[in-house]
């Protein structure tokens, strides 16, 4: 085993996933997962790309076998962000199942893990993986929750978070639960 070719393998697999070479991809991925040590961070981050990928193809059985494989690795390291990153891929993957309510569940679950570590960044992408779900449902009330759920978890003093909470004000406004504009500008000014 070489750390250095698992390496190698793993980015040249990240390469063609990126440019859509699943089986490429697959196969790149495959080769780097025997060439990492089995304890290794490396190792769980390719069995959490290889549920990726499998997911991608359909092979649904094959993508929960590599997410376990990738939640245990990272559980035995005490990885608390590898397991939060799975547990977003394994959403996606009840997603692509049309297993819906679990996707959900299984977002907020990553989404919560990402913020307890501090990972607002992330937690803002689960979310929004999470109200964008809620969209295609037709839960529009939920999917704008989800997004706020959010928004609410940025840091206090975040340019980001401001800006944001000013954009859900506005679907608020139009259900007659809002404030004036004036109101809006007012806040912002009073937060700065």
């Amino acid at each position: 085993m070489s750390d250095s070719q698992a390496k190698k393998f793993h980015d040249e697999g990240v390469a063609l996933f990126r440019k859509g070479n699943l089986e490429g991809a697959l196969q790149k991925f495959t080769n780097a997962l025997q060439e990492a040590d089995n304890n290794s961070r490396r190792a769980a981050e390719i069995c959490n790309d290889l549920g990726v990928v499998h997911t991608q193809l359909e092979d649904y059985e094959a993508a929960h076998q590599a997410l376990d494989e990738a939640q245990n690795r990272f559980t035995t390291l005490n990885d608390e962000k590898g397991q939060a990153q799975t547990l977003g891929n394994r959403a996606a993957l009840y997603q692509a199942e049309g297993l819906l309510e679990e996707a959900v569940e299984t977002y907020k679950e990553s989404a919560q893990l990402f913020e307890a570590l501090g990972e607002n960044d992330m937690a803002m992408y689960v979310w929004q993986a999470v109200s964008r779900l809620r969209m295609k449902q037709g839960q529009y009330i939920a999917a704008i929750g989800a997004y706020e759920e959010g928004v609410d978890n940025m840091p206090q003093s975040s340019f980001k978070r401001k800006v944001l909470q000013q954009i859900l004000k506005a679907p608020s406004a139009l259900l007659g639960g809002g404030s004036s504009s004036s109101d809006d500008d007012d806040e912002l000014d009073q937060e700065e």
